[in-house]
């Protein structure tokens, strides 16, 4: 177990106000001794640690750091519960591990951050209740990953509660996209001659520039409301650039964004225009899409599309928010007992929507 007394002498006599040499005086050695020691080039003698302790009204445990390593490895054993329900899908009980974690460590900031992103679009929590953790933790944390959480959740609950003035606010105190780490850190490798880093960094920067596409897309639609030739056009731009970005026609993580597409493709070709050939096309798309992203192997590598090449994607870097399949999503949103509206009964007996079906029900996990 690391002793990290160096960081908690440094931190300790800060909060006091003391100078070294008036520790010194107090333990009657020498302010040199004392310098070595929050330097790290030396430890106090174990005949002084409770004196240490003593003076800074805390626990020769709360000095050496054990207490906070302990704590720090309990969190750590949170955070894997945690990640066992980020891959099921089970947001309930997600967040249920964050309450307790909160309720053992009520002050910790990373706890309360990720009880936030938990909480944020689950139904285990209210809109009010995740403003006033978003709101606390950018009181308190000067970590910029928590605050960056913090701020994107806030604003996006804010406008749910239809606070959009309290939220452009907050926006505006925001840079613009070019000021990123993403941005800034290709610049960086690509000036400096690191080409390992520096294509990787683009690559990567390309599937978040696709997914970003995804989410303004839907926007568009939004601004678009009830014009459903133009949602047309939209989604198949789309699949365009999805074809154009995965030239080698393997989409990976992106299959549970594409599959969406095809669905409304399907869904719009046969209630606007009773296009059965479109239909089909977009239906067979949307399930290949689905068995694919259902299938996924634990870990796996973007090896020959243009833009995402030499990327790698762990099975844990992906977080479920429902305990159903893809597979199961699309059986419930074609299936006439399921979430479907009627749209596709004209098809419902036709052989390949039967085959649609079947390969869903076959390879889906």
């Amino acid at each position: 177990m690391d002793i990290i007394i160096d960081k908690n002498l440094q931190k300790l006599r800060a909060e006091k106000g003391n100078t070294q040499e008036e520790l010194a005086s107090f333990l009657l050695v020498s302010s040199q001794a004392v310098s070595k020691w929050e330097r790290g080039e030396s430890m106090p003698d174990v005949s002084l640690l409770p004196r240490i302790a003593a003076y800074y009204n805390v626990t020769v445990d709360d000095l050496l750091g054990v207490g906070e390593i302990r704590k720090r490895e309990r969190i750590a054993e949170y955070e894997a519960e945690s990640s066992r329900y980020d891959r099921t899908g089970e947001a309930e009980k997600r967040a249920e591990v964050w309450r307790r974690a909160v309720a053992e460590f009520p002050n910790d900031l990373q706890c309360l951050t990720r009880l936030m992103q938990t909480l944020h679009g689950s139904p285990s929590g209210t809109n009010d209740e995740v403003i006033e953790l978003a709101e606390r933790i950018l009181r308190e944390s000067t970590d910029s990953a928590q605050r960056n959480s913090a701020t994107q959740i806030l604003v996006l609950n804010l406008m749910y509660e239809e606070r959009f003035d309290e939220a452009e606010k907050l926006i505006n105190t925001l840079p613009s996209m070019w000021v990123t780490t993403d941005r800034l850190l290709c610049e960086l490798y690509c000036n400096s001659g690191d080409k390992e880093k520096g294509k990787k960094e683009a690559c990567g920067n390309m599937l978040l520039y696709f997914d970003l596409a995804g989410y303004d897309l839907y926007n568009l639609c939004v601004f678009n409301k009830g014009d459903y030739e133009h949602y047309i056009r939209l989604h198949e731009v789309f699949l365009r650039l999805a074809d154009v970005i995965f030239d080698d026609g393997f989409y990976g993580f992106y299959n549970c964004r594409i599959y969406a597409r095809h669905y409304w493709l399907a869904k719009l070709y046969t209630n606007l225009h009773n296009d059965e050939e479109k239909a089909k096309y977009h239906l067979e798309a949307a399930a290949k899409c689905a068995i694919d992203f259902d299938n996924l192997p634990e870990k796996f590598t973007y090896k020959g599309t243009l833009f995402g090449e030499g990327h790698e994607w762990t099975q844990k870097n992906i977080s479920h928010n429902s305990t159903e399949s893809i597979c199961e999503r699309l059986l419930h949103g074609i299936d006439d007992c399921g979430l479907d509206d009627g749209s596709f009964d004209r098809w419902r007996n036709k052989d390949w929507f039967r085959a649609v079906v079947s390969s869903l029900e076959k390879n889906g996990k």
